[in-house]
C-alpha cells in the first residue's frame, strides 16, 4: 500500500499491504475500502444481485493484478482451472459485450478479495503456530476438488523464514494444520471441509 494512512489502518494486515503493492488502479481510499471489508469479514463480493456491496463499486476499475495474470497463463497453458476460476479463463476482449465485462470484473474483484483474506489468513496463523512453537502442515482441502499445482505441496511443512513457500494461487483453497506428534509420520490426505482448519 503507498498512502499513510492506509499502512495506518492496516498495520495488522502485512500480507495484505505486501499484495496490494503490486496492484494498480485503485486510489488510497479505494486501498483502504478493501482493507476495512476484510477486516470485518466481508470479504466475498457477489457479482449482482442482492449480495452485492458497496466495494463492488471497485469491480468497475481496470485493475492491474500481476499475480492473477500469471495464474492465469498457468492455468490456461496446463488446460484447467481451479474450481473458483469458474468464469474466469477468458479475458474479455474488445469484441465482448458490457453486461459480460462487467460480471468478469466482479468475478475477478470476488476472486481478489478472497485471495487476500487467504493470505491474511495464512500470515495470522503462521504466526500463531510460530509463537506457540508448533510445527504446521500445508494440506489440500479434501472435497473433491483437487488442483494439480498444489498436489507436490500437499503435506509439506510450513514455517516462518523457511525457503518453501507454497505458492498460495489467487483460488487456492489449501489449509494451514497443526503438525501434532501423532501427525507428524502419516501419509497426508486432504482434510474434510468439517475439520478446523486455518487458511493460508
Amino acid at each position: 500500500m503507498t498512502g499513510e494512512p492506509t499502512r495506518r489502518v492496516s498495520q495488522n494486515f502485512n500480507a495484505v499491504d505486501s499484495a496490494l503493492d503490486s496492484i494498480r488502479g485503485f486510489s488510497d481510499e479505494e486501498r483502504e475500502t478493501v482493507v476495512e471489508f476484510l477486516k470485518v469479514g466481508r470479504a466475498r463480493v457477489v457479482a449482482g444481485g442482492e449480495g452485492t456491496t458497496a466495494v463492488t463499486v471497485l469491480g468497475d476499475r481496470g485493475f492491474t493484478w500481476p499475480e492473477f495474470d500469471r495464474w492465469q497463463r498457468i492455468f490456461a497453458a496446463s488446460g484447467t482451472f481451479p474450481a473458483r476460476w469458474k468464469g474466469l479463463h477468458d479475458v474479455p476482449s474488445s469484441w465482448t459485450s458490457a453486461a459480460a465485462t462487467t460480471a468478469y470484473r466482479l468475478r475477478k474483484l470476488d476472486l481478489l478479495l478472497e485471495w487476500l483474506d487467504t493470505l491474511r489468513r495464512g500470515a495470522t496463523a503462521l504466526q500463531h503456530y510460530t509463537r506457540q512453537g508448533i510445527r504446521a502442515r500445508i494440506v489440500q482441502q479434501g472435497d473433491g476438488l483437487r488442483c494439480a499445482v498444489c498436489e507436490s505441496f500437499n503435506g509439506r511443512e510450513v514455517s516462518q523464514g523457511s525457503d518453501f513457500k507454497p505458492p498460495i494461487h489467487p483460488g487456492c483453497r489449501c489449509v494451514l494444520l497443526a503438525m501434532t506428534e501423532a501427525t507428524l509420520d502419516e501419509p497426508i490426505e486432504p482434510r474434510t471441509r468439517h475439520r478446523v482448519r486455518s487458511t493460508l
